[in-house]
């Protein structure tokens, strides 16, 4: 011990900060070694990738496990304007040339805690849509809520209609090399109190606590209004609630 503090003495006071610094990393370092800030802008979103979650993982396009409601058995529990939207043989499918006004399908039922699967499909010239989550509609025009959007510049990310706008954004070079351009593309969404997750096509895009946004709303689809055509099916829309 005299050996140790005698060696101390001689050691300058600079030299001893950078150990105290190196100690303290380590201290605060998790034990993989990667550090984990106590949050993360939007655009360090993939820093905040995780593996997709077992209750995300899809068989024959379903999810797999006990508890889960599929959406699309029926329409009986949606709101929809049957102009822009038809539903045959299990799949929801909204066609929609724009305009003034947007066009929404969303259900009666609400939901607040939940995890929520959705296997969908869009095509057409500047195609705009979103995965309907905690939205509270005043008309099928005006739908306040969040979408977990779809469309050029927006596939993965988090956009709450109405209110706050981009809540959180992926870089669209990284989108791009997810998605399945005019194909199925999946969504895998966990919604628990305010914190909201998603991963699109198994990478996590969406990781962020909005504490100003609903905890609890309709699930649907949007059709953008503008001047473009926008055509989104759905064959997959599983929500499961969470305790």
């Amino acid at each position: 011990m005299l050996y140790l503090f005698r060696s101390f003495k001689t050691i300058n006071t600079g030299t001893l900060l950078k150990v105290f610094l190196l100690f303290a990393g380590a201290v605060f370092t998790g034990c993989s070694g990667t550090k984990h800030p106590a949050s993360s802008p939007a655009v360090n979103a993939p820093a905040l990738q995780t593996s997709l979650p077992k209750a995300g993982r899809l068989v024959n396009d379903k999810p797999s496990g006990k508890g889960w409601t599929d959406l699309l058995v029926s329409m009986d529990d949606w709101n929809l304007e049957k102009q822009n939207w038809q539903f045959t043989d299990g799949i929801l499918q909204g066609d929609y040339n724009g305009g003034k006004f947007h066009s929404y399908a969303y259900t009666k039922t609400l939901y607040k805690n939940f995890e929520l699967n959705a296997v969908v499909k869009m095509t057409g010239k500047d195609a705009n849509s979103g995965v309907c989550i905690r939205i509270n509609p005043i008309n099928f025009d005006n739908v306040p809520g969040y979408q977990v959007d779809m469309g050029p510049g927006y596939w993965g990310c988090l956009w709450e209609e109405k209110r706050a706008g981009m809540v959180q954004q992926y870089p669209v070079a990284l989108a791009d090399k997810l998605v399945k351009a005019n194909d199925w593309n999946h969504y895998y969404v966990i919604a628990r109190d305010h914190h909201i997750e998603a991963w699109l096509n198994g990478v996590k895009t969406i990781d962020t606590v909005h504490v100003n946004g609903f905890s609890e709303g309709a699930i649907g689809l949007q059709l953008c209004h503008g001047d473009k055509h926008t055509v989104v099916a759905v064959k997959t829309l599983s929500v499961r609630l969470l305790k």
